[in-house]
């Protein structure tokens, strides 16, 4: 019995290794043992820089929360921007055009195949998509009557978020 046991244990510690790939890829990169890239860009650790930076109420205290998500089959990324207080249209068009061109730069930083974005471009990475903006209260998100811009800014084209639609205020 004792032998069936230890045979049992050594199966289990056998097949409980450690599985965790220790390859080390050369570049230093601080993300090498926590993420690994698709197509040069660590996106888990993007999506902590981007909520970190937009969401910073330091900086945005009228911020709530940032999301985003490519979506390739429908060839759009999408941006929803919810805020804690009110703002007007203008804030809430020069946050979300930062917000857009924030993304498009965190990508950029991590792969140099993409354009930063610039004064007439939101970018390398976002000129393959079109681009799907709302900002609207967290306390009111799912209500459209009550957001401040709803935005789809056709792939390749550059204009400020939601427009002119402030100026009618």
């Amino acid at each position: 019995m004792k032998r069936w046991i230890i045979l049992m244990a050594g199966i289990c510690l056998l097949l409980s290794g450690c599985t965790k790939s220790n390859i080390v890829y050369g570049n230093n990169n601080k993300y090498d043992d926590q993420y690994q890239p698709v197509n040069g860009i660590v996106w888990e650790q993007l999506w902590e820089d981007f909520s970190e930076i937009y969401a910073d109420p330091d900086i945005y205290p009228f911020a709530a929360s940032v999301n985003a998500g490519v979506y390739p089959e429908e060839n759009v990324v999408k941006f929803y921007l919810l805020v804690k207080e009110e703002i007007s249209g203008k804030e809430a068009s020069d946050y979300a055009t930062k917000v857009v061109k924030g993304f498009n730069d965190l990508i950029a930083a991590q792969n140099s195949a993409y354009a930063p974005s610039d004064v007439e471009s939101y970018g390398g990475y976002l000129a393959q998509y079109g681009i799907y903006v709302m900002v609207g209260p967290d306390a009111t998100k799912d209500d459209p009557d009550t957001w401040i811009i709803e935005d789809l800014i056709p792939q390749g084209e550059y204009r400020p978020v939601g427009g002119n639609a402030w100026s009618v205020e």
